[in-house]
């Protein structure tokens, strides 16, 4: 359990305060930090950061972009939280603000997620429990991690939505989604788009599977009608001779007896 701060802010210089590793955000645009930084020249940080000390220093449990924005601004320090809190609990702090904020993207979202799994144990429900969202919804953001890493950069880098991802997932292989992930980004195709695009593709694929299928079904039929030919010759002469066809599931296994006469 968290144990909350018993005074209110304080402040705290800037240069104390040393950046949590388990911070779930990654990415802070420039334009951005410099909305913040203009705001909070003009009206001060509004919303306290929260720390945790550790010896002269404090570890940012969250507020980062606030930090930054006010370094930025020139301040030299920033009102703070002080709180006593376990690994866990500033790693889901940070999460809880930033999910509430809708400050993650929804990548560095399912990231968080995972590392509550991973590093704490934690279970999907209970996340999301403590998120206030349906299970469902965390393992649907887990899911997106399966991409590779190179994909999801290009997704966030290029401003898709979680919408896009979702779609490319449904594609089986990794090389056609990455083909078919560069055919969004050159074309600029929005979410309808693009799952058309996916549609039309899965679709194509499904089709031409089944005319392989097809055209395999009838090689077989052409193979086995040759051999059965080639038995009817041979059972014009050899009346005992005897067939046997039995499907193997993965192979079909075709047989000729053929007795040997007393010469």
């Amino acid at each position: 359990m968290l144990i909350k701060s018993k005074n209110g802010p304080m402040e705290i210089p800037i240069s104390s305060i040393v950046t949590n590793p388990g911070q779930p955000r990654k990415v802070f645009p420039d334009q951005e930090l410099e909305e913040l930084c203009n705001s909070i020249r003009e009206f001060g940080v509004i919303q306290p950061i929260i720390v945790k000390k550790t010896g002269a220093q404090y570890i940012l449990i969250a507020g980062e972009r606030r930090v930054r924005a006010s370094a930025l601004a020139g301040f030299e320090k920033i009102p703070a939280i002080v709180r006593d809190a376990d690994e866990k609990d500033m790693a889901f702090i940070a999460l809880i603000e930033n999910v509430q904020r809708e400050n993650l993207n929804y990548i560095e979202e399912a990231m968080a997620y995972k590392r509550l799994m991973d590093e704490y144990g934690m279970t999907q429900s209970e996340i999301a429990k403590r998120v206030g969202k349906q299970q469902s919804t965390i393992s649907n953001k887990i899911r997106l991690l399966s991409l590779p890493e190179e994909m999801r950069e290009a997704l966030t880098e290029n401003q898709l939505t979680e919408r896009h991802a979702r779609a490319i997932l449904r594609i089986p292989d990794g090389a056609q989604r990455k083909q078919i992930l560069e055919r969004i980004i050159d074309h600029s195709l929005n979410v309808r788009q693009s799952e058309k695009l996916i549609d039309d593709f899965l679709k194509k694929t499904e089709d031409e599977r089944r005319r392989a299928e097809k055209l395999r079904f009838i090689n077989y039929r052409i193979y086995i009608n040759t051999i059965k030919n080639a038995f009817n010759t041979i059972h014009e002469v050899e009346t005992e001779a005897k067939y046997y066809q039995e499907d193997k599931g993965d192979h079909l296994e075709l047989r000729i007896i053929i007795p040997k006469k007393a010469g």
